[in-house]
């Protein structure tokens, strides 16, 4: 029988209050009323009803299912909500929680409601502009502490009682306020933190090579963060390459359009000794794609091969792409370039042509030059970030002649200028040298920090562009403080799990569906899916073989064990009654008598009654009728004054 006394109604509104205010809140953050407004009025009027749903775990799927459909369709009805998940995630995560707690909340499950409608309420906050909203997030806290006030009988204790929750109030707003205030203040050091602990760095936006490189003579270079941009498996390649600039006027190096509006295909036949990688991109790296020399052919995006062997993609961030190239990272033969490839300002070419030629004096063929002017710079050179290039003449005269310390980008130039002043082709590629790796996994994470600048020389003998790299790498690696120690096993284990972490986040984060359609297609997914189900037939099939056959006599029965557990529960948590080890259930309603008065125990011993007969004298279990004589119970004992 439905209770719909006013005092009863207005105890189960306060038992989804909660609930409503987590919807009410989503609705503000997210401009979701034309959904949140009529399932709130809904949930009301049933609780206020006494109505019900049948709580079970195949129902729960159903309605995260339904939530998560709702939540996907408003993404076309109204505009998607910015948060720190992509919208095409974060719709059907927040549709999820929702159906998820309405379902409880109609199912009587209280706790399982309180705790979806507090992850619905922290998802809506962490929406940018949710100041006015912060109304609604105090209706939250004053539902649930209502709920708190009413059922420990706050109300009926007097005024020490009411002065003691309100000294409560006072230290835990308080502390929440001050512990809140802390976190924002610090929440840039907090996050940094977690990233350092696993061998990560701040994050950030992500980073684009640019599309001129300019030299000065005077600069201060900040050095690259630690945050981590890819993970490469399956090798280690000496180098990636993203973007190649082949005209130099003195002072600025930038890519000719002839070679950015050429679109090329992989070389027939392909390489006779052939490597596959796995890149996960980490964070945005712009359209142009990291990739070993001789990479040709790119799985999971729609890449293209242009001019110098570079690759252009898009939605790379979060895509596991799986490349195909030269084992020995040689570029592809191709024709001997134009006379671009050798072209200087007449000014420059006539200060570093003698310099050039004395350093390569007993150098004969393109190759020699190039080897020669490589150990020149790795040998005889300091890296470091701060470049001071004044002095007399040009900054790459300077810096051949005085030797002075310099970074990549300058040691390139000079390298790739001094050889064409002496008519050897060469330009200068932009991309990254892969720092470390984990042996465990057999990964390679890189960073922002590794960006470098080399120089591919055409050599005739070969046919093709070849890479030397100047930069002074001893000396680099002081400068940027990358000389450590080498990880022990506890390091290793440590990296392996930030970076399997970090694959993890970058595809739900930035390419939610495409990874969830993988998973969905892998064997190991449905390996488990299977095995989930095997396990949980199993338990049905030992927990009803032995009661079919007991007809409900012992206590094997899950769903006698389950109510009498919950009428256990109840007595505990509104009486405070808790039975002793030899105490009978006959002894414990007699406590149960003196402490809440006639009309409580006469319900208990109908529950009482009810499970002994299914229990001891083998009549049929009414899992519903049992419940809802818990039910009765539990509301009788919340309205009861003790000792009446």
């Amino acid at each position: 029988m439905r209770d719909v006394r006013p005092r009863a109604v207005l105890g189960r509104l306060f038992d989804v209050s909660p609930v409503l205010a987590a919807l009410a809140l989503h609705a503000v953050a997210h401009g979701r009323w034309v959904v949140c407004a009529p399932v709130m009025v809904a949930l009301a009027v049933v609780v206020a009803r006494d109505a019900r749903v049948r709580y079970s775990p195949a129902r729960l799927i159903g309605a995260g299912v339904v939530g998560t459909a709702v939540g996907t369709a408003m993404l076309w009805v109204s505009v998607p909500p910015t948060g720190i998940f992509p919208a095409s995630f974060f719709g059907p995560l927040c549709g999820a929680l929702g159906g998820l707690s309405v379902f409880c909340a109609l199912g009587r499950e209280r706790g399982y409601a309180w705790t979806y409608a507090c992850l619905l309420v922290s998802l809506s906050l962490r929406v940018r502009g949710m100041g006015e909203g912060l109304w609604v997030l105090g209706l939250v806290a004053v539902s649930v502490l209502a709920v708190g006030a009413r059922e420990s009988g706050l109300l009926r204790s007097g005024g020490w009682g009411l002065a003691g929750f309100g000294v409560f109030l006072l230290l835990l707003f308080g502390g929440s306020g001050l512990l809140v205030v802390t976190l924002w203040r610090a929440e840039g050091k907090l996050v940094e933190l977690l990233y350092q602990f696993t061998r990560g760095a701040a994050p950030g936006v992500g980073v684009d090579f640019q599309s001129q490189v300019d030299l000065r003579t005077v600069e201060r270079k900040p050095p690259g963060s630690e945050r981590p941009l890819l993970v490469l498996s399956g090798g280690a390649p000496e180098r990636l390459r993203t973007r190649v600039f082949d005209t130099f006027d003195g002072a600025h190096w930038t890519t000719s359009e002839a070679l950015a509006d050429t679109t090329l295909q992989p070389p027939s036949p392909p390489v006779a000794k052939a490597r596959w990688l796995t890149m996960t991109v980490l964070s945005p790296v712009g359209q142009w794609l990291p990739t070993p020399g001789g990479t040709l052919a790119v799985e999971g995006s729609l890449a293209r091969m242009y001019g110098g062997w570079v690759w252009m993609g898009k939605d790379l961030a979060g895509a596991p792409l799986a490349l195909r190239g030269d084992a020995a990272e040689r570029l592809p033969e191709e024709a001997p370039p134009g006379p671009a490839l050798t072209a200087l300002p007449e000014s420059l070419r006539a200060e570093l042509r003698p310099l050039a030629l004395g350093l390569t004096a007993e150098a004969a063929s393109p190759r020699a030059k190039a080897e020669r002017l490589e150990a020149y710079f790795r040998d005889g050179y300091e890296y470091s970030l701060n470049v001071d290039l004044a002095g007399e003449g040009s900054a790459l005269a300077v810096l051949v002649r005085e030797k002075r310390a310099a970074y990549c980008t300058y040691f390139a130039s000079a390298m790739a200028a001094l050889l064409r002043s002496v008519d050897v082709p060469a330009r200068m590629v932009g991309g990254f040298a892969p720092g470390e790796g984990n042996a465990l996994l057999g990964a390679a994470l890189v960073r922002e920090r590794d960006a470098h600048a080399w120089v591919e020389v055409y050599l005739a003998d070969e046919g093709r562009y070849v890479a030397f790299d100047p930069t002074p790498w001893r000396s680099r690696d002081e400068a940027l403080g990358l000389v450590k120690e080498p990880s022990g096993r506890v390091g290793q284990v440590f990296e392996a799990l930030g970076i399997v972490l970090r694959e993890l986040g970058a595809g739900l984060y930035h390419q939610p569906l495409a990874r969830l359609r993988a998973w969905a297609g892998s064997p190991g997914f449905w390996g488990l899916v299977i095995v989930g189900a095997l396990w949980r037939w199993g338990r049905r099939w030992r927990a009803r073989g032995p009661v079919a056959r007991r007809k409900g006599l012992g206590t094997r029965d899950t769903r006698l064990v389950a109510v009498y557990a919950r009428y256990l529960k109840t007595l505990e948590r509104r009486a405070r009654l808790v039975p002793h080890p030899t105490e009978t259930d006959e002894e414990l309603l007699g406590r149960l008598r003196v402490a809440r008065g006639e009309a409580v125990a006469a319900l208990a011993a109908a529950f009482l009654e009810d499970y002994r007969e299914a229990r001891y004298r083998g009549g049929a279990v009414d899992p519903t009728r049992m419940a809802a004589g818990v039910e009765r119970l539990d509301a009788a004992l919340r309205e009861a004054v003790p000792g009446g």
